[in-house]
């Protein structure tokens, strides 16, 4: 999920990484488009399928934050950093997704627009918005590719670390799915979804005549 005020980036980021990436957007009367449905893009990190969706920035698409916020694997989330009076709106929307997303999904910040000369670095936007210590953000530019690249492996590797134990687990029971599932203490139907999300996040192949399944190879932290 790439997330954040309104014109801070988030489709420009989008379509740095993947320049076929879908956008729903409208015209304001002000003559400037504003994503009023979501962006879609995707790419491939050598194992790894990345999907990205961003989200709209205006404060009344809460709804749509929330859908996806609700199923992200992460979140990358854009401050405006040429623009601290936009720093408002994007705490609103930073808590409406914390109450909606898992606690343990990763987050990564950004600070946005560093082409431009009064662009504030990331202490700066850390200490004026009250962000942890412990958070990562890059200082980065939609328009020179600073870190735009750097940033999402950062956020692959976080997200695939969480799934690194359980994979190299379920290696050892992929034509026993009932043991994976007394070693996992899952009945059918929790054994059932879970195995459909990890096909879902393209960890696994299932092979549903057989019941069995394939951990995909190469998966591994991107350099």
């Amino acid at each position: 999920m790439v997330s954040g005020p309104l014109q801070c980036g988030k489709s420009s980021y989008v379509r740095y990484l993947d320049n076929r990436a879908l956008n729903i957007e409208a015209k304001g009367r002000d003559n400037k488009y504003y994503t009023v449905g979501m962006d879609m893009g995707s790419l491939k990190l050598n194992g790894f399928e990345v999907f990205l969706f961003g989200t709209p920035g205006l404060l009344r698409f809460s709804v749509m934050r929330d859908v996806v916020a609700g199923g992200a694997d992460g979140i990358i989330f854009m401050f405006d950093a040429a623009n601290p009076e936009n720093d408002e709106k994007a705490i609103s929307i930073l808590n409406s997704i914390r109450k909606v997303m898992d606690p343990n999904t990763p987050i990564i910040f950004l600070a946005n627009k560093q082409d431009k000369e009064n662009a504030r670095s990331p202490e700066v936007l850390r200490a004026q918005n009250y962000l942890p210590e412990k958070c990562k953000i890059f200082p980065t530019s939609t328009k020179t590719g600073l870190n735009i690249e750097k940033s999402l492996r950062y956020i692959a590797n976080e997200i695939y670390d969480q799934y690194k134990e359980t994979l190299e687990i379920m290696q050892e029971f992929e034509t026993n799915i009932k043991g994976l599932a007394e070693k996992l203490s899952m009945e059918k139907g929790q054994m059932r979804d879970f195995l459909n999300s990890l096909e879902l996040k393209r960890f696994i192949n299932i092979d549903r005549k057989n019941k069995t399944y394939r951990v995909r190879q190469g998966l591994e932290n991107l350099s």
